[in-house]
Order: C-alpha cells, then structure tokens, then sequence
C-alpha cells in the first residue's frame, strides 16, 4: 500500500494534486436511500473477487479465494477479524493486463518531476523483431502534442489499455469519457476524418512500469440495512484494487541518456514523464470500463529512484 495512491468511490470524484488515483466498478454493494443495494454489476469477473456474508466466514471465504487465484494478499488488504455478527462486504480487485508481444524495457530512462523511472515502450534504437510485433499493438487515437495524446495498447484477451497525456481533469470521470470518446471517433466511419497515421519509427513510447495497490473502506454503508437480507446490517465494506502494468517487458537495456524523458527528435512523442491516465476497457462496442487509474505521484511508481535536480 502507498499513502501517495488512492482508491476513489466514484468517477465523478474530484482529482486531487499530488496523488496517484485509482477507479474500479468491482465493488457489489451501493448506497441508495439510506440502505445498501447489490451494485447492477456483477463483480466475479475474473480480475476481481467479492464476497457479502456473516462474519468470520465471509472473510475466511474470500481470503482463500483471493489467495487460490492471485497468489499472496497485500499486508494491510483485510481485516484482521470479522465483526461478529453483521455483514461483512468485500471484494478484491487485480487489474494486471499483459501483451501478446513484449515491449522493450529500460531502466533509469526519464524523469518524472524529481524522480528517474524505468520504462517500456519503444523508440528508435529497439531492434528491428521487437519493435515490428510490438508496435502492430498500437493504435493511435489522438495526437496534438507531446502533453496531449491518446494511444491505445491492445492487450491478450480482449482488454485495451487506453494511455493518455492531457491536463489535470477536474474529475476522473471527465478524462475516461474523453478518452473513450476519442478511441471511438478512431473507429469505424468516423475513422476517414479522425484516424491518425499508424505508430512508426518516427515515434516513441515510454510508459513508467506500474504496480499499484490501494485499499477503501466504504464508511457510507456502514451501519446501512442491506436490501433483501432480513434486515442484517453492513458491519465492514472494503475494496482492494491492485493495478499491474508493463511488468512482462522484455529485459531493461542499458541507461541511456535522460533528456526530460523525449530523447532524439521524434515526429510524435508519446512519453509520461508528467501526469498520465491509464484506463482499461473490454472489447468494442461496449468499451467496458474495469480500471482507471490518473498517475501523478512518482514515488509510487515501480522502481522510482531520486535523480539530481
């Protein structure tokens, strides 16, 4: 767990400076009119993990189910003990999309406010195998500029992850309709007057390697009767989300020089080195949302180290 990353309850949270931020729509409960609802989606999906029960059996129940699917459970992720009698709600959540084809992956290769970040991705110097499979799982949706992009990764299975570079939102909300927008315009007949030109050698890619997890307890249904449960109330109600990405890149290659994370001239950059948003989604038409995530604290960054002012 880091303090510099947050689980939101909402998309229509406020973003806030100097956090990392994490959305997901597993959780299976929801306050409505001062009771506690199944939430309309269904949260065994096979990311996540949830469970509404009585006491010590609930929690044992998920904690071995967590474990049996994704291994060890974060220090910190559950309860110590049940409590007692009344409903314990809980769900766990590990977003962890992976490529058919690997990026290359380098190490001590931006910075990123005062820190110097791995990264994966490609750039001119990747050689000719890796960069060919790698880029076919790149589309580009959006290009104004260096700090104003959206590029789409496809992913096995059918999950997409969406990167973007864009100014602060006012709400994470804000930034996944934008995204998911421009991924559409990109698309189908819309695609003669918005598609841009594909991911070639006059672009880069690098992406900070994430491994994020972060824990909420939803005090909002605490005490709330839930619906169609002979009037049992919601002692504890607590979402993990773990959000892996970039993690089965090829080996790093040697540091190369750190230029503000852009390095040679490129035709198109698409480089975080600065506040970025990931948002994972299923398949097209439905472009179902399972995480979002706005990055903006390094140090939560997977092997972040302090570079020289």
């Amino acid at each position: 767990m880091s303090r510099a990353t947050v689980l939101v309850p909402s998309l229509s949270s406020p973003v806030v400076p100097d956090l990392n931020q994490i959305f997901s729509p597993d959780f299976p409960l929801e306050e409505r009119e001062e009771k506690a609802f199944a939430a309309p989606r269904v949260a065994e999906a096979p990311w996540s993990v949830a469970r509404v029960g009585t006491g010590e059996a609930a929690l044992r129940d998920v904690a071995q189910e967590i474990a049996r699917r994704f291994g060890s459970i974060p220090d910190g992720a559950l309860p110590e003990s049940a409590p007692g009698d009344a409903l314990g709600a809980y769900a766990f959540s590990f977003v962890r999309p992976s490529f058919v084809s690997p990026f290359a992956s380098r190490i001590e290769a931006i910075r990123f406010s005062e820190y110097v970040l791995p990264i994966f991705g490609l750039w001119k110097d990747v050689d000719d195998v890796t960069w060919s499979r790698a880029a076919a799982q790149l589309r580009i949706h959006r290009h104004r500029g260096s700090d104003d992009f959206v590029i789409e990764i496809e992913a096995k299975g059918d999950e997409r992850v969406m990167v973007a570079r864009r100014p602060r939102p006012e709400t994470l909300g804000a930034a996944v309709a934008e995204v998911v927008a421009a991924a559409r315009r990109s698309r189908g007949w819309l695609r003669r007057w918005f598609a841009e030109k594909p991911f070639d050698r006059d672009c880069a890619l690098r992406i900070p390697p994430l491994d994020l997890c972060a824990v909420r307890v939803h005090d909002e249904l605490i005490g709330k009767v839930l619906a169609n449960r002979d009037g049992h109330r919601i002692g504890d109600a607590r979402h993990v989300v773990r959000f892996r990405l970039g993690g089965d890149a090829l080996p790093p290659s040697e540091p190369g020089p750190i230029t503000l994370g852009r390095g040679d001239m490129y035709e198109r950059c698409f480089v975080c080195d600065g506040p970025f948003l990931v948002v994972v989604l299923g398949e097209p038409p439905r472009d179902e949302l399972r995480l979002a995530a706005w990055i903006e604290a390094p140090e939560a960054l997977e092997g972040a180290t302090v570079g020289a002012p």
